[in-house]
């Protein structure tokens, strides 16, 4: 995004982040319980199936259980600019698809979708999600169900390599079984399908990534057992180049944009960008977050027809600061 006098936030015009903040704090604080005065059943929340038009789709998956607390709230107020430097990436024509992650054993809303979309439809889009704030404790969510749902319910024709990023804090379940995945994947299986089939079905169709926040931190900050299974547990489903540790919400977009330079081939551009806009605290956290996904060159195949992936439809001009 420029820099110079010809910056334009287009539709994000007077757009204020701690206002957006303080608007989706609130909704965060009663979506639930107006979901449920309103009657309002899981079946409402995903539809059978999303259909995208756009050759750059970005699916972002958010476990919104109670231990992700300011995570999803901080993502909403920063879209203005997700959405205009998520285009420095994947060009104008890049689509958004928001969807929340539960469990599917104990929460009422535990698979949510919102359709794809773009501009200010975003807000509408997000809002939409119901930030139940449960979850199981017992440091598994149903992200499996998830992914069963993107591997066989999102129509995707003209993408060229479609990226979706988990972003949460526990592991998926081992497996899905047929009545999960009826009723709320939408989804006939057979017998229960394998998490570890489910992600290699998903990763056939999307480059995934997962932005992991820590689980427990121990008391000097080190890595606490439980985020030691949990890490390995993504690590064998994903690969290590495609996960971030990231161990605070106010970077996360950052790391949205670092996973979007890696799959485009702009980590140069984005590292500038990067320095230029932020403190050097700010800036080391990031890039330590993103040490395993650039330590590998980008994809070389596309998920769609085998040309090289890299977009690269951006400017490379110097970013407006917005955050």
């Amino acid at each position: 995004m420029s820099e110079s006098a010809d910056f334009d936030p287009g539709v994000w015009r007077g757009h204020d982040f701690r206002s957006a903040r303080a608007v989706y704090d609130a909704h965060v604080g009663r979506s639930y319980v107006d979901a449920t005065a309103a009657g309002k059943k899981n079946a409402d929340l995903i539809p059978s199936s999303i259909t995208t038009q756009s050759p750059a789709p970005l699916a972002i998956l958010c476990d919104v259980t109670g231990s992700m607390g300011e995570w999803p709230a901080t993502i909403f107020s920063k879209l203005p600019y997700l959405e205009l430097e998520g285009q420095e990436y994947l060009g104008k024509e890049m689509e958004i698809c928001f969807a929340a992650v539960g469990d599917a054993y104990t929460d009422q809303y535990p698979i949510q979708v919102r359709p794809f979309a773009k501009g200010t439809d975003l807000k509408k889009q997000l809002k939409e999600l119901v930030i139940e704030g449960h979850g199981g404790n017992q440091q598994t969510e149903s992200y499996e169900l998830s992914a069963l749902y993107f591997a066989r319910n999102v129509s995707m024709p003209n993408a060229i390599s479609p990226i979706l990023i988990f972003i949460g804090d526990e592991q998926p379940y081992d497996f899905v079984d047929k009545s999960q995945a009826k009723s709320l994947a939408y989804v006939d299986l057979q017998t229960r399908l394998s998490t570890d089939e489910i992600f290699e079905e998903l990763k056939r169709k999307y480059s995934v990534y997962l932005i992991r926040k820590p689980y427990r931190l121990t008391g000097r900050n080190d890595i606490s057992e439980e985020d030691v299974r949990i890490r390995k547990a993504w690590v064998k489903l994903l690969g290590e180049d495609h996960i971030s540790d990231l161990p605070e919400a106010g970077r996360v977009v950052d790391v949205i944009f670092g996973i979007l330079a890696k799959e485009t081939g702009r980590v140069e551009y984005f590292e500038k960008e990067l320095t230029e806009r932020q403190k050097p605290d700010q800036i080391k956290t990031v890039m330590k977050s993103l040490a395993s996904v650039h330590l590998l060159p980008p994809p070389s195949k596309s998920k769609k027809s085998g040309q090289s992936t890299l977009r690269n439809p951006g400017t490379g001009r110097k970013t407006q600061p917005l955050v």
